[in-house]
């Protein structure tokens, strides 16, 4: 069994690379969904490495404040393709923020919560405690500055997504049916709601009102300042706000200026084209595990056929062979011995019941005749 040390070292460079491997893909995603899909095995990735070098509270602490602000992402999303008609690909928005203000707003809450932007809101929170945490880990610092990165990343390549979305002219087709269009009231509230709850959410995890981890340490939160000078935290929010900042300064300054072709793409198409295919894991994916399954099932499917198929087709003719030749036995042997016993017996009843007609005339005629036939026998004997 490998050590609970292993195992925990294991987890969290797992972590740190799901986390530095989701943030890259997501820079070069077109489908607004894409990247927030990418975006999520990030914080996945930060989840992990959070669990690993910091305990269940910071780990967790991050999965419910993801879960708020993602919530709030996805939908957004949602928002923007009903408006724009089920359009899903970034470089045919453009200009929602003045058509969707409702879900414009909402969608920068959830977006600089997930960038980690300073003090308000709650990713700022539960990622600057997953940072401090990898920055303290006694094995190594490498998982700090991977997740830094990720965290730079993460900014940039969210700018550069509500750059394409917000920003600028409405790339797409304009008509009267066709124009993009805010979302009705039961979109938008709930859009309202998450964002108010991924701003307040992070008031219980501050390190000056630690409530979160507190409740999921069994321990008891106090209200101070005396924490924040402990284990080099403020250098850590220093660090995190700076990466922060220069990740959303990066993707302003990149995306400002909308193009059909992404700009990243135009400098370098081949590293544009590894991002954009996740390092074709998905291909390394479809190559080795579906391809194994699909081999492993076709042969699955062939011996169900061909062999276990086939005993079982032996079997069946078999038992139809024994259900024929118990039924030519009972029909013939069986039933005919049977049946000609019956006949047999029922003649046999009918011949007797002859003589038992229930006539006393004929019971005393049939004496008569029998004493007669007796007399006449003893005399022919007698002479």
């Amino acid at each position: 069994m490998p050590s609970p040390t292993l195992s925990l070292q294991a987890i969290a460079w797992t972590g740190t690379i799901t986390a530095l491997f989701g943030a890259s893909a997501a820079v070069a995603q077109f489908d607004i969904k894409r990247v927030l899909a990418y975006s999520t095995v990030s914080q996945l990735g930060y989840m992990m490495l959070g669990l690993a070098t910091g305990g269940v509270s910071v780990g967790i602490f991050h999965l419910i404040a993801h879960a708020f602000f993602k919530a709030l992402l996805f939908l957004g999303a949602g928002s923007i393709i009903h408006g724009c008609h089920h359009q899903q690909d970034i470089r045919r928005m453009g200009g929602l923020r003045r058509r969707m203000p409702a879900t414009f707003v909402a969608y920068m809450v959830g977006m600089l919560a997930l960038c980690g932007f300073p003090l308000v809101f709650s990713g700022f929170w539960s990622k600057d405690a997953i940072l401090h945490a990898a920055s303290n880990w006694s094995v190594s610092r490498v998982p700090f500055y991977m997740a830094t990165l990720a965290a730079l990343l993460t900014a940039f390549y969210m700018t550069r997504q509500v750059c394409y979305v917000f920003a600028g002219k409405y790339r797409g087709e304009v008509t009267d049916s066709h124009a993009p269009h805010e979302s009705p009231a039961a979109m938008t509230i709930p859009l309202v709601l998450l964002a108010a709850v991924t701003v307040v959410l992070g008031l219980f995890g501050t390190p000056m009102w630690p409530w979160f981890q507190s409740f999921l340490d069994g321990t008891s939160a106090s209200v101070g300042f005396a924490s924040m000078h402990e284990d080099g935290l403020l250098r850590i929010m220093a660090i995190s706000s700076a990466i922060v900042l220069a990740g959303l300064a990066l993707g302003w300054l990149v995306y400002r200026r909308h193009r059909d072709l992404d700009p990243i793409d135009q400098r370098s198409p081949v590293a544009f084209n590894a991002l954009h295919s996740g390092f074709h894991v998905d291909s390394l994916y479809a190559a080795t595990i579906v391809r194994a399954q699909a081999t492993f099932a076709t042969a699955c499917m062939w011996m169900d056929k061909r062999l276990w198929g086939g005993a079982v087709a032996i079997v069946r003719l078999f038992v139809q062979m024994l259900v024929h030749i118990n039924a030519a036995t009972d029909a013939s042997a069986i039933n005919g011995g049977f049946d000609a016993g019956c006949a047999t017996t029922s003649a046999s009843g009918r011949t007797l019941a002859l003589l038992q007609g229930g006539s006393l005339q004929r019971y005393v005629r049939i004496m008569a005749v029998a004493l007669l036939a007796a007399v006449l026998l003893l005399l022919w004997s007698v002479r």
